[in-house]
């Protein structure tokens, strides 16, 4: 091969090269700077005006001109909307600029063309001279040079230009004062939540909540003062949402939502009551004042009749509930009424919100095997009805016959009577204690998911541990066994209760002491442990006999 076949090959190489470096970034290639970033404004732009997407940086200046021409001139701006206006200001000038580079970028792919062209033309009309092959490889060296040097420049402004309109991004979806998601970002959490209830049933809550008597505070201590509370709550609402798997989102002036995703209203009821109880202990100093405030709560979880719009009316209607009691406190809205919610904020001689009846009077007593099978019954129908989690418990003393034995009517009976105050004292109002069989009873836990029971049952297995009987020189340890379910579409009495005694089965068959779940039909052969680290879990359970 001849060195001019070499010296043509080399500058048609070298064009290719240069013409390829020039589609690469103005071309259709997948990965071109300026595709990507055509794509990123359309995106963009689609979002915050919900105009048809456009599919190059010419039409997204076109759809920007467009929209500005039917555009009001005068139309309010507040809160988050005012942000998204002047986003869309700003984002118009930029598409101005990104069109105008991507036209000075087509020209000067054009007239690099152009130039391979002339120099192509010149190899082609010259001798075999050796000067002369040198001098167009040269300049097509000083030609590619010359157009990655514009290339490099203009991918530095393309990237400057992104990241301009992903900061302006950020912003259009942040409170500016508190720096929490704004109602943006809550309208479309709440879609987005709504359709994955709607397809996995998942559970999702809701909280409402906004500082107490906030305008007078602003009235009395000015509005920096204001202004520095809200920004102190929302970092204890911030705090509190991130150990219970929340968002917080500030609504609008003084109200704030917290979304729960996973959250039943028996986990969010609890959130509830520490957000309460975060806000009333904020200390927030400002000009040497020590500033105070409370807040009201309303809480709601997702039902099968609900939308996005009726599950916000069902927290705000908590929510005014917790205000017209006296404020400082939480209520959730079960889709009938509002209650209270138990918190520590929540003294007993409140007045109670007018819709709501007196609170269910704690059981003094255990029921007998009828009476809670009764219940039980009927929470199933309520739960078929209103969706509710309702979890059941059964629980065993461990070596009930082997104690029953060794010891006489009085001191068995000082012991089950012993069990059963510790069992009532441990559960809530709502709740539902049965003696079900000698040594075993159930809990009724209303409201309740099978993890949450399941924490309960971890709970008194640890305190009934702790409980010793002395006897002559002897100190008797006792132990318990928990089975834990809840209950699932279609149930029947039958059904829950033979989940719960597969479950205590499993307990029951690794020497006691433990607390096993069976959360549906599939599990009843194959319940799961909980495993435990108490002292106890390494010995025999109900067998530990200490010298006094």
């Amino acid at each position: 091969m001849s060195v001019l076949t070499i010296d043509i090959l080399l500058s048609i190489g070298c064009t290719a090269i240069g013409m390829a470096c020039g589609w690469f970034l103005f071309g259709n290639h997948p990965s071109s700077p300026i595709r990507q970033l055509a794509n990123a404004v359309t995106a963009l732009l689609d979002y915050l005006r919900g105009q048809p997407q456009a599919t190059t940086a010419k039409q997204v200046v076109v759809a920007a001109e467009e929209s500005q021409k039917t555009a009001p001139d005068h139309e309010p701006k507040t809160g988050g909307d005012a942000l998204a206006n002047i986003t869309q200001d700003e984002l118009s000038k930029l598409l101005e600029q990104v069109h105008a580079l991507t036209e000075s970028v087509r020209s000067d792919v054009g007239e690099h063309t152009d130039r391979m062209a002339r120099i192509n033309e010149g190899l082609a009309s010259r001798t075999t001279d050796a000067s002369s092959v040198t001098d167009a490889i040269s300049n097509l060296i000083d030609a590619n040079k010359s157009l990655g040097d514009r290339l490099n420049q203009a991918e530095m402004r393309l990237l400057e230009q992104s990241q301009i309109i992903q900061s302006q991004t950020v912003e259009a979806r942040t409170d500016p004062l508190t720096g929490l998601p704004n109602r943006r970002v809550f309208d479309h959490e709440m879609s987005r939540r709504m359709q994955d209830f709607q397809q996995s049933r998942r559970p999702t809550s809701l909280i409402m909540l906004d500082i107490d008597h906030f305008k007078k505070f602003n009235d009395t201590y000015g509005h920096m003062a204001g202004d520095e509370v809200l920004k102190n709550a929302a970092r204890t609402l911030e705090r509190v949402a991130a150990t219970i798997g929340g968002a917080a989102i500030r609504f609008g002036g003084e109200e704030f939502a917290i979304i729960l995703p996973g959250s039943n209203i028996f986990d969010s009821q609890i959130a509830a009551a520490r957000v309460v109880r975060a806000v009333a202990s904020m200390e927030i100093v400002f000009e040497e004042k020590l500033l105070q405030v409370t807040t009201s709560v309303g809480v709601a979880e997702f039902s099968r009749s609900d939308d996005e719009a009726s599950l916000l009316k069902r927290a705000d209607s908590a929510l005014y509930a917790a205000k017209n009691a006296g404020r400082n406190r939480a209520y959730w809205n079960d889709g009938e009424k509002s209650r209270p919610v138990l918190s520590d904020s929540q003294k007993p001689e409140a007045a109670p919100v007018a819709e709501s009846p007196p609170a269910e009077p704690k059981r003094a007593t255990v029921s007998d095997a009828n009476q809670f099978r009764a219940d039980v019954n009927r929470r199933l129908h309520q739960f078929k009805r209103d969706s509710l989690p309702i979890s059941l418990v059964l629980l065993e003393v461990d070596r009930y016959d082997e104690f029953l034995q060794n010891n006489g009517q009085g001191v068995i009976k000082a012991f089950n009577d012993t069990l059963e105050r510790m069992l009532i004292a441990a559960m809530r109002d709502m709740d539902h204690v049965g003696r079900v069989s000698d040594g075993r009873y159930g809990i009724l836990l209303p409201s309740a998911s099978i993890n949450r029971a399941a924490a309960v049952s971890g709970r008194l297995r640890k305190a009934v541990e702790r409980f010793k009987i002395r006897k002559d020189d002897e100190v008797r340890q006792f132990t318990i066994s928990c089975g834990v379910t809840e209950a699932l579409a279609g149930d029947g009495l039958d059904h829950i209760f033979l989940r719960a005694e597969a479950a205590l089965g499993k307990a029951i068959e690794v020497h006691g002491n433990r607390v096993a779940l069976c959360g549906s039909e599939m599990e009843i052969d194959s319940p799961i442990l909980i495993r435990t680290s108490s002292a106890a879990d390494r010995s025999e359970p109900g067998s530990t006999a200490t010298a006094r």
